[in-house]
């Protein structure tokens, strides 16, 4: 196996600012996921994309400008070669010789140019060698590493994820807990009206959402979390209910 690591910059996550792209993933998150989530979780879950993501933008970067340098290839002159055990170098094929080894049989020896001025040689044609296997992702590195990104920066993320998406017009959050305005089930003045009725005959409350949604006539083919998450923002936004919180309890005033 290559010994070539695909790591990101030391400062990566200690600098995290919430992009176009993440936003536009949390929404597609939340749409298919269909339960509203508290910035912890969509932490979570867009440290996991970004790693994704950010794989795939290294890997194509480092694979561009070049063939990729294996031992059992053969190459010509003046071909463009990425040497993934030399942290990615780049460097030409200056001149291509027959290698000289009774051992091991017929092989070549490249000689390289790379960008710093520096000229190696190199053995081509060789099928057996340690470098014919393309290079992997270090187990071992942390900043590819979900639990350990988490674990340093998961509270600095979520806060700057909530912060963000609290400016967003988009984002909703009650109790702590965030969904895209547009995908809420639409609670209308019918239903908080019936509400208010079940809070008065309780003598004011408290009673917690789910039991007012079960006197609540909401349609039974929808999500019961967001069904509970969509009432409790309607309840939080009407001068009429107190105490909507943390724990889906309300009183009617």
């Amino acid at each position: 196996m290559v010994v070539a690591s695909i790591s990101l910059r030391e400062d990566y996550w200690s600098t995290f600012e919430l992009l176009e792209e993440d936003v536009e993933f949390l929404y597609n998150y939340l749409l298919e996921l269909e339960i509203p989530q508290t910035s912890q979780e969509l932490a979570s879950a867009l440290v996991n994309e970004r790693l994704q993501r950010e794989k795939q933008a290294i890997e194509m970067q480092r694979s561009t400008g070049g063939a990729m340098y294996f031992p059992k290839e053969h190459y010509t002159q003046g071909e463009k070669l990425i040497f993934p055990a030399l942290n990615w170098r780049r460097g030409e094929v200056l001149t291509v010789r027959p290698g000289q080894n009774p051992e091991i049989g017929p092989f070549e020896v490249i000689r390289v140019a790379f960008e710093n001025g520096d000229t190696k040689e190199y053995a081509t044609g060789l099928a057996e060698h340690i470098l014919n296997q393309p290079p992997k992702i270090v187990p071992e590195d942390e900043t590819f590493n979900p639990k350990a990104v988490l674990k340093a920066h998961g509270l600095q993320i979520a806060e700057t994820l909530e912060a963000s998406l609290k400016d967003n017009e988009d984002f909703v959050r009650v109790a702590g807990r965030w969904f895209p305005r547009a995908l809420l089930v639409d609670i209308n003045a019918g239903h908080l009206n019936l509400a208010e009725a079940v809070l008065d005959m309780a003598g004011g409350g408290p009673l917690g959402t789910p039991e007012l949604l079960s006197q609540v006539e909401i349609p039974a083919n929808v999500n019961p979390k967001l069904v509970e998450f969509s009432m409790d923002l309607a309840m939080w936004e009407d001068a009429r209910f107190d105490e909507v919180g943390p724990r889906a309890r309300c009183y009617g005033i």
